[in-house]
């Protein structure tokens, strides 16, 4: 299975334990950027009541979608909005029997919670989001729910994969028996600079070491001419492959994993070249969907927020500065719109030089 062999785990044994990670206080500039588009974003996509809505998706909610507009509210100051945004989540998605979050909400469905299961990275980012308010604005409450969310992702949603251990996307649907190639992971489940931080709080978590696993997984599953991660991943063999009941393609979850990449510092950088690669490649194309199969683009990534992405990683890597589209934010729809804003963030906490 996966990672079983020492040679494997060479990378991820020499990372030292880290203490709580400092975060560089955002320069005037970014936080100009920040608190324009947050304005412009949350009057488009958060509801009066703090529903964020995802009308890539027929208007659905989502705990990713929560977590993503908590944890912007919290970057622009935005208490109000913020307390909206987890009022509304904790209500209408908290509504199972652990202190993980339903993933899907649909307001023309009754019930209006579709789908029970959860989705690690929503939970991760609610989680996130939670820790950073209680930081930010001193609520001691909120602090003492990330870490419950947190405890539960180490207890329920991880599985051990040879000597590590790895992120489920959910408790169930996709283990092995529950995937013909299980286990099945989504590497932009991994949100880096949100492990790193929740392991501060939660020694369950710390203890996954689930930072290792997922830059372990990032470096080991490249496939295809631009050797890039596919949205699924079977680790049912030594070597990582694409999953059998998914698209074998870098799509629109595997485009998120170089913007967490980049956001985690060092160790994520290192990981970012075939990204640079691809993207500057043939006509400086850019962020597309590829068929890693057969080495086939499909579908050009060309909204502004996925242009985000691409700078950052460029900025990351050859300090080029971002361009004036990436830099100033306009609404397209809810997911690159989202990334667009959390890219923003990246940049201005890791890399405010390049804004």
């Amino acid at each position: 299975m996966f990672l079983a062999g020492t040679a494997a785990l060479t990378a991820c044994a020499v990372m030292p334990a880290r203490a709580a990670p400092d975060r560089p206080a955002l320069s005037v500039e970014a936080g100009d950027y920040l608190l324009g588009g947050w304005e412009l974003y949350s009057s488009r996509f958060v509801t009066p009541e703090g529903r964020v809505v995802d009308d890539d998706n027929g208007s659905i909610s989502h705990s990713e979608g929560q977590g993503y507009g908590m944890l912007l509210a919290v970057a622009a100051g935005d208490r109000d909005r913020f307390q909206r945004i987890w009022t509304w989540t904790e209500q209408e998605l908290f509504v199972r029997d652990d202190d993980l979050a339903a993933w899907r909400w649909d307001p023309n469905a009754t019930p209006r919670v579709t789908d029970r299961n959860d989705a690690t990275d929503g939970d991760i980012l609610i989680a996130w989001a939670l820790l950073r308010a209680a930081e930010r604005w001193g609520e001691a409450e909120w602090r003492h729910r990330a870490r419950s969310i947190a405890d539960a992702v180490a207890e329920r949603a991880t599985q051990a994969a040879g000597k590590l251990t790895i992120l489920m996307p959910g408790v169930t649907g996709f283990s092995a028996g529950e995937q013909p190639d299980g286990p099945v992971v989504n590497l932009s489940y991994w949100v880096f600079p949100a492990i790193e931080q929740l392991e501060t709080i939660s020694p369950s978590l710390a203890e996954a070491k689930l930072r290792e696993s997922g830059l372990e997984l990032a470096r080991l599953a490249r496939f295809g001419r631009d050797a890039l991660p596919t949205d699924w991943i079977s680790l049912a063999a030594r070597k990582p492959a694409p999953a059998k009941s998914f698209a074998p393609v870098f799509g629109y979850n595997a485009v998120r994993v170089p913007l967490y990449l980049a956001w985690e510092g060092e160790a994520g950088r290192a990981l970012l070249e075939p990204y640079l690669d691809a993207w500057a490649g043939e006509n400086g194309a850019g962020p597309h969907v590829v068929d890693v199969e057969n080495d086939l683009r499909a579908d050009r990534l060309d909204a502004p927020g996925y242009e985000a992405i691409s700078d950052l990683v460029a900025c990351a890597l050859t300090q080029r500065p971002a361009s004036d589209r990436t830099r100033n934010f306009v609404p397209t729809t809810y997911y690159p719109s989202t990334l667009h804003l959390l890219s923003l963030m990246a940049f201005a906490e890791r890399y405010p030089r390049c804004l």
